[in-house]
Order: C-alpha cells, then sequence, then structure tokens
C-alpha cells in the first residue's frame, strides 16, 4: 500500500488502520512499540506532539516502513 503522509494525522492514521488489520489492540501495539498506550491514542488521533523515534518503533512492529520520495527530481 502506498499512501501519501502530509502530516501526523495521516502517520497516525495509517498507524490505527494496520494496528486493526492485523489484530492488535493499543494496549498491545503499545507494549510490543516500548511506549504508552495513552501516547498510543494521541498519536493514532493526529497529535501533532509525537517524536520521530517512537513513530518509527511503532512502524517497525507494524512492519510498515516510511520512504522518502523526491517529487521534484
Amino acid at each position: 500500500m502506498d499512501v501519501r503522509l502530509v502530516n501526523t494525522t495521516d502517520l497516525g492514521a495509517v498507524a490505527a488502520e494496520q494496528r486493526i488489520k492485523i489484530g492488535l489492540t493499543q494496549s498491545e501495539l503499545a507494549q510490543r512499540a516500548d511506549v504508552t498506550r495513552d501516547w498510543l491514542a494521541r498519536f493514532e488521533t493526529g497529535s501533532p506532539n509525537v517524536t520521530i523515534a517512537r513513530v518509527m518503533r511503532v512502524y517497525r512492529v507494524l512492519g510498515l516502513d516510511l520512504v522518502v520520495r523526491d517529487e521534484a527530481a
């Protein structure tokens, strides 16, 4: 799946969709990604106050990759 991510709401929505798709609860994902469930809930709903390190841990557990593409090239 390729999705254009333009803000933290998009980042969180993709994570939530994938989490549900693979059958994890927020608590299970939070534990596996070493984040709190409260942080994960805020992230999934688009909180602008997320750290990239935590986002990357969550995405890694979910089997998601972030790809940066230069559209001007």
